[in-house]
């Protein structure tokens, strides 16, 4: 029995679809859901501390507008949760959210196991090959960390692949049709 569904969203596109299907599966299975999004350097819109300067009265500048940025990247997220909180409270869920500062696979089995989570549920960006080994893969290290079990979201492929796909398809019905 799935009793309290962990969901992991970032900013992205596909979080939508996260975060829909998240709420489908706590409405049938009659689950809770406890939103996550872990704050990570390799996170778009993530500040940078500089490191250029070499005056001491601009170091301390430049680290006070360091953490005021910092501190504004973490409400944005905290709203981000929030909303999405309301989205599923509306439709009926009870929900709740946290936002953690980390690895995000490592933040995400960690909270799973902490929360006494029943399922997982992430999203995939689709790398393969030496793209996963470098930038490294959440859902990958979730899938083979996690203490319990994990839906992998996948996304449609690209338009663009889909697009070449049918034309070579198109092109092959072509030739069979007339030979």
């Amino acid at each position: 029995m799935i009793g309290k569904i962990l969901v992991a969203l970032d900013y992205s596109e596909d979080s939508t679809s996260i975060f829909d299907t998240a709420v489908a599966l706590a409405k049938t299975a009659n689950a809770d859901l406890m939103l996550l999004h872990v704050l990570d350097e390799k996170e778009p819109g993530y500040p940078i501390i500089p490191s250029y300067t070499y005056y001491p009265i601009l170091d301390n500048y430049d680290y006070e507008l360091y953490r005021q940025k910092l501190q504004s990247f973490k409400q944005k997220g905290i709203k981000f949760l929030q909303q999405k909180a309301k989205e599923a409270r509306d439709m009926g869920v009870k929900t709740e959210f946290l936002q953690k500062s980390g690895h995000p696979g490592h933040s995400i089995c960690e909270l799973a196991f902490t929360s006494s989570a029943d399922l997982i549920v992430v999203g995939s960006r689709g790398l393969k090959g030496l793209k996963e080994m470098f930038l490294g893969s959440v859902s990958n290290y979730v899938t083979h960390h996690a203490p319990c079990s994990v839906l992998i979201v996948r996304q449609p492929i690209d338009s663009e692949l889909e697009q070449s796909s049918a034309d070579e398809v198109d092109k092959s019905e072509l030739l069979t049709s007339d030979s």
